[in-house]
């Protein structure tokens, strides 16, 4: 039997990232002095970095504000040991499974790639997963603009597999319509950061990690 590829989505899937990154934005925010009163409300983990600047200052937008944010959030991310964030029970061994039957396991996240490094060195999730992928780890992606369909397509390409091989596990819309482009089976995670409306765009969902390994296709 040909190996499966299983992509699996970091925040809001593996872990629960919210509060590091929210303390990072405000304080990026605050060193280029610019003020969101709503940010708790209107902001959410997970989206690109561009893709929530555009959402939180629609009027001021420019690609040189999405990347001094980009910039500034970085040195805050990266740096501050990531207190705050907390691995989902039971996904990691979810992830043993699938590798103890010889299936291939890789992160495909929107996050930038040194934050995801650090972080996958901190949890150890290197360890078992046989791959990051981020965006802005390619050299046609210099600020962060490869979303997550042009990633998976990517990720296709370079471990050479079909889309009727792979899954992608993920909590929001943003990974079931990157998988329906690149015509992957989108399984939903009920744990995440997803609504209901962005949860039914999965074909299936779990609310347990250990129904993951069960999954057929």
């Amino acid at each position: 039997m040909k190996k499966r590829l299983w992509m699996f989505d970091l925040d809001g899937t593996l872990a629960d990232t919210d509060g590091d990154i929210r303390a990072s934005w405000k304080a990026a925010l605050a060193d280029l002095g610019l003020s969101c009163p709503r940010f708790d409300e209107d902001f959410v983990a997970g989206p690109p970095i561009e893709e929530m600047a555009r959402i939180l200052f629609p009027d001021i937008y420019t690609d040189s504000l999405a990347l001094a944010i980009r910039e500034l959030f970085g040195r805050h991310y990266d740096t501050d040991g990531f207190p705050n964030t907390f691995e989902y029970p039971g996904v990691l061994d979810a992830v043993r499974t699938l590798k103890a039957r010889g299936e291939s396991v890789v992160i495909a996240t929107n996050k930038r790639f040194a934050g995801a490094k650090a972080m996958a060195e901190k949890f150890g999730w290197m360890k078992v997963f046989d791959a990051l992928y981020a965006g802005d780890m390619h050299k046609d992606d210099p600020i962060g603009k490869l979303r997550k369909p042009a990633l998976l397509r990517l990720i296709l390409k370079e471990r050479n597999i079909r889309p009727e091989e792979c899954v992608m596990v993920g909590d929001t819309a943003n990974d079931f319509d990157a998988a329906a482009e690149n015509s992957i089976l989108p399984v939903g995670v009920a744990w995440g950061y997803g609504k209901p409306d962005e949860l039914a765009k999965a074909a299936i969902l779990v609310h347990e990690a250990k129904e993951i390994p069960a999954i057929g296709f």
